[in-house]
């Protein structure tokens, strides 16, 4: 993909927008993948998406102003419920369930997956669902971590199996019938500078951890198949998020981050424009903090 279709400035209400009214707040991380994604969504029809792990995110209202319907699913019921009583008072073309996408039959045009692979262990397994998810030309974007030398607490608090290195992310890839369209090493320079701080800031670590503990059972529960869900979507004989993730109960709360207050004021789009565009002539090298992903099916 030319990099040509990274120039070119957003509209004020694009660049203005609050990225969060309530108080889980996104990262710095965020706002350079939803920056790049934007620009790997050109030439992608409008139809039917499928985000795993939404999080804090709200992706989808970008997706909605292009033309997508779909669905959100996040581990997380506390996370889904923010959704839900968010888009109360908005159109109704996105559904949000605590569901795990292991248990999915249909199909889908667009699948978004932003810091989702790396927390299974058989990333492959992963892979090979997602691939049946879509339909046919399909695309997926994804994002995971790179490079295990920066791994970091954020890591290991997040349940992470692995941070990825280019080549053994292609190599994956290739096992699959998925076409690599483009792979971008995102964050260089700034985020290589202010990733190893970000564990400074997180509030309440022990006590965020113990909750997860004691919520773990209630939580896994919560999340089996919903018997609202049509029954010719569900796949009854699938083993889940609680098989392959690494780490499930970190996995379930690794969307929750628990940013200081300040940070709702300081992560906004407009604001960190110029270094975000500073990353352009770094996107194709390797020395970024994570890689984000756009591929087909073939």
């Amino acid at each position: 993909m030319n990099l040509q279709t990274l120039g070119g400035f957003h509209s004020f209400r694009q660049l203005t927008r609050s990225v969060l009214p309530h108080p889980s707040n996104p990262t710095l991380a965020y706002l350079y993948r939803r920056f790049l994604t934007r620009r790997l969504l050109h030439q992608i029809p409008a139809g039917k998406f499928l985000e795993i792990g939404v999080g804090s995110g709200r992706f989808y209202e970008e997706l909605e102003e292009r033309g997508f319907s779909g669905l959100c699913l996040d581990l997380n019921p506390d996370l889904i419920r923010q959704h839900q009583t968010w888009r109360k008072t908005t159109r109704n073309l996105i559904e949000f369930r605590s569901f795990d996408f292991f248990a999915l039959r249909e199909k889908f045009d667009l699948i978004l997956a932003f810091e989702v692979l790396e927390h299974y262990q058989d990333d492959e397994i992963c892979l090979r669902k997602w691939e049946s998810l879509l339909g046919p030309k399909g695309t997926l974007i994804f994002s995971v971590p790179a490079h295990m030398r920066q791994w970091t607490r954020n890591d290991a608090r997040a349940g992470h199996a692995r941070r990825y290195e280019k080549n053994e992310l292609l190599s994956k890839l290739a096992a699959t019938s998925f076409h690599t369209e483009v792979i971008w090493c995102y964050g260089f320079p700034i985020l290589n500078w202010t990733y190893p701080l970000s564990s400074l800031v997180f509030k309440n670590e022990p006590a965020a951890l113990e909750q997860i503990e004691r919520r773990c059972p209630a939580l896994a529960q919560s999340i089996q198949p919903s018997i609202s869900m049509p029954a010719d979507q569900i796949d009854c004989d699938y083993k889940g998020a609680q098989a392959h993730a690494a780490d499930f109960e970190r996995t379930s709360q690794s969307g929750n981050r628990g940013l200081p207050g300040w940070s709702n004021w300081i992560f906004h789009e407009w604001l960190w424009f110029p270094w975000l565009q500073l990353q352009r002539p770094f996107l194709e090298g390797n020395r970024g903090i994570g890689f984000i992903v756009k591929c087909r099916k073939n």
